[in-house]
């Protein structure tokens, strides 16, 4: 008997496993199965077979299997809901650890650490200052209580408030002034720690490798710390930069509950859903993984030290040695020098204008965005260096952002337009850095363009700035967010702005941008000439012949079937993203009222069925019943809850 349900458990799981596509491991599954037909056996058993006994399978018997499989679903469902094993975006099993004691236990950190920052959230107000209608004073109450969620939070979430305070493209003035207020306090490894590390990254003992090694670190940072050293072969001086040891653990867990606690904001703010909270903390949480793998930065600096082997500007980046380089250990070239921020009395007792290095330092940098494609992210005062011999050099390439040609053009463009005053270059330009949207009102924006290039005409001090912060206040406005790459070189020039400005006071972005395309004329506007002219019109002609050729025969056949009236209008209502989101949510939303009402349907069944016996002997059969109208009640009332919150979605 038992071996037969045992067996029928089995056949029920691989059967409806394959039906529903469930991502449940399939012992979860086998479990779901045995649980339903012993459910449902007993309630058979003890509502039926005890005083019915035949050996007739009749309707009854019928829907005792029917009733085991609908049972079986609901188990299904919830070892669905409560598998802690995240999945990728097709679906795949996504988990470092196959313990379940591991996983559990991850689960209770993560669960525990996510209270704890929602409490600081409500504690400080978060939702309920993001949630109200924006206006100076809100912002300024927003950005307070925001800044002291992050601050109490510590860890990877002050590194994120500082990201964010570079997204003026995205955030009014007064949150990105109180979010730059925000510091890392860092502890540093002790020489225990970085004794380990050492030994056990390196393979073998350091002595071996370092003639000497400073236990005292140059710099602490959330992720790691650098320490100078001396190699053992040839005396060279280098910087040796460590991962932190338990940085892994704690950067999976903070970013996690960093994503979902930007999904609550989301979910909260109508404002917070328009700016792409969620987006950003998704880029941030992408890019702090990639800066935890220190290959990555090796390689980073060979790319980058590759693309810049032409040019004509004198910026010095460091070697990396490769060979004694890993995940969680760096080695660098060690240079002479100081910040950008103390290196003015370099230059000045050398007597080396401090406007050409700045230039300098600039070129090098649009160099990388505007034509080579692969670009210094985060080049704020302390990744910018001055050398003792008065040479500038780029330091930690941890962040990286790549740009498309199409991006770069669509920059260069942008440029071009605002030195023309041209607003419809502007737009076009715009519309190929941004992330399309269904509707967009391009007259308006035109216009709105037009009257910014005019409220900022005809002030040479200050109308390159104006230009820029009314630019993103319109972008704001229109509801567009740059792609993440393309907002990832505004911030760059942002940070790069302020850091010119250690160097010479009177920097302007715009105005060094404009120089910047004068010097190089030929990257920005390829026909210079009269033998421009000529190669890049062959150039486009030659492009443009296979289209020519194939024109004439396309048109006839067009023609043929525009005769015959055989021309006919496909629209893949399915090809809009939004549209496939819908359809999708509101099924699923169906099949859930339908699960909820096929549930109600069983139980008053059951219900019915205890009404004709007597009380006393079946009462787990009314137990089962009233269980089941519960269970209905709840994922009815879900999906209502569900449709009302999407109405007042579609309201804001």
């Amino acid at each position: 008997m038992y071996s037969q349900l045992i067996l029928l458990a089995i056949i029920m799981a691989v059967v409806i496993g394959r039906l529903v596509g469930t991502s449940i491991s399939f012992m979860k599954q086998v479990m779901a199965s045995l649980l339903s037909v012993i459910v449902t056996s007993t309630v058979y058993w003890y509502a039926y077979l005890r005083d019915h006994q035949s050996d007739n399978f009749g309707i009854d018997g019928w829907l005792w299997l029917l009733s085991m499989v609908i049972v079986s679903l609901l188990f299904y469902l919830l070892f669905e809901m409560f598998d802690p094993i995240p999945l990728g975006e097709r679906g795949e099993r996504l988990t470092e650890a196959k313990n379940p004691y591991k996983r559990l236990s991850a689960w209770w950190r993560r669960q525990r650490r996510y209270v704890q920052v929602s409490i600081i959230a409500l504690k400080n107000g978060v939702g309920k200052n993001l949630a109200i209608k924006r206006s100076p004073a809100s912002d300024r109450r927003a950005a307070v209580s925001l800044r002291g969620m992050l601050e109490d939070c510590g860890g990877f979430f002050i590194k994120f408030g500082q990201v964010l305070s570079t997204r003026s493209d995205l955030l009014p003035p007064a949150i990105i002034e109180e979010l730059s207020k925000l510091q890392e306090n860092v502890a540093r490894l002790s020489t225990a720690q970085v004794e380990e590390i050492l030994a056990k990254e390196l393979g073998r003992p350091k002595d071996e490798i370092f003639r000497e090694f400073e236990m005292e670190p140059l710099a602490a940072a959330s992720i790691g710390q650098v320490h100078r050293a001396t190699l053992k072969e040839g005396g060279k001086k280098v910087v040796v930069k460590l991962l932190r040891p338990d940085i892994t653990a704690k950067l999976q867990l903070d970013l996690d509950i960093l994503v979902r606690f930007a999904a609550w904001v989301s979910k909260r703010s109508a404002w917070a859903r328009n700016i792409g909270f969620l987006d950003l903390a998704k880029g941030f949480s992408a890019s702090m993984k990639e800066e935890t793998d220190f290959r990555i930065e090796a390689r980073n600096f060979a790319q980058v030290t590759a693309s810049l082997a032409d040019s004509q500007t004198k910026v010095k980046i460091p070697d990396v040695y490769r060979e004694l380089s890993n995940s969680k250990v760096l080695v660098l070239e060690y240079m002479e020098g100081v910040s950008v921020k103390s290196g003015t009395a370099i230059l000045g007792e050398r007597g080396i204008d401090r406007r050409e290095v700045q230039r300098q330092i600039f070129d090098c940098l649009l160099e990388q965005i505007f034509v080579k494609g692969i670009f210094h992210a985060d080049p704020h005062p302390g990744n910018v260096y001055i050398l003792n011999d008065g040479t500038p050099a780029l330091l930690d390439f941890g962040s990286v952002g790549r740009l498309g040609t199409l991006q770069q053009d669509a920059l260069k463009r942008l440029l071009i337009g605002f030195e023309q005053r041209n607003a419809h270059i502007i737009m076009d330009s715009l519309l190929q850095l941004v992330e399309p949207k269904q509707e967009i009102d391009q007259a308006s924006l035109e216009q709105a363009l037009s009257q910014l290039l005019v409220q900022t005409a005809y002030d040479a001090a200050g109308s390159s700035d104006a230009f820029i912060q009314g630019l993103f206040r319109m972008i704001g406005e229109f509801g567009f967010s740059f792609y993440p790459n393309v907002a990832g070189a505004f911030r760059s020039l942002i940070t790069l702005e302020g850091t010119m400005a250690l160097l010479n006071p009177s920097f302007n972005l715009m105005e060094e941008s404009r120089r910047f395309a004068r010097d190089h004329v030929s990257e920005f506007l390829p026909v210079g000439n009269y033998a421009d002219l000529k190669t890049t019109a062959t150039n486009e002609l030659l492009e443009l012949l296979p289209v020519i050729r194939k024109l004439p025969r396309r048109l006839d056949h067009l023609g043929t079937m525009l005769e015959k009236g055989e021309v006919s209008v496909k629209i893949g209502f399915f090809a809009d993203k939004a549209n496939t989101s819908f359809v999708t949510k509101w099924i699923s939303q169906a099949l859930l009222a339908f699960v909820g009402t096929a549930f109600g349907g069983i139980s008053i069944g059951l219900l019915s069925l205890s009404g004709r016996l007597s009380w006393e002997r079946f009462n787990i059969v009314a137990m089962f019943g009233y269980a089941g109208l519960l269970i209905s009640a709840l994922l009815l009332i879900r999906v209502a809850i569900h449709a009302v919150r999407s109405l007042k979605q579609t309201k804001e």
